[in-house]
């Protein structure tokens, strides 16, 4: 005689819960996954802004505060104007153009060769005020 063990015998409706269970948690994973990979996708642009963001507050917080003669603003110039070479690259998909954002990036090229890292601390403020202004004019269409 053979005897075959049932995983619930006593509730037998049980097993469709305990699998429905174990569908949801598999579900929830595999969408944490799925978004986590989707939001990595986008890592290089929000980076450059992060670090193009970092470097211009903390240039604007040494012109203000009387330090801009420091070696830090020097390189928080090059950064910036390294980076700005970048934009179009990283924030439009791969052989497109734009000539509006192709635009602004110009503009804040242009606006960061402007600023002299040996001047007086208030034409450096004025020169990271017109960084700043650039940000934003490219902000405001695409942010």
């Amino acid at each position: 005689m053979r005897s075959t063990i049932t995983l619930f015998p006593a509730f037998p409706t049980m097993r469709y819960l305990v699998c429905l269970f174990v569908g949801l948690i598999a579900g929830a994973l595999l969408a944490s996954i799925a978004s986590s990979a989707m939001a990595r996708r986008h890592a290089w642009p929000r980076s450059l802004m992060t670090v193009m963001q970092h470097d211009l507050v903390d240039a604007r917080a040494a012109a203000r505060s009387g330090q801009c003669k420091e070696p830090a603003n020097a390189d928080a110039a090059a950064r910036l104007r390294l980076l700005a070479g970048d934009l179009e690259r990283a924030l439009l998909p791969a052989g497109t153009k734009d000539r509006v954002l192709s635009q602004y990036a110009g503009d804040m090229r242009a606006t960061l060769a402007k600023w002299d890292t040996g001047a007086d601390c208030a034409r450096q403020t004025e020169a990271l005020t017109a960084v700043a202004n650039a940000c934003d004019a490219c902000h405001r269409d695409y942010r």
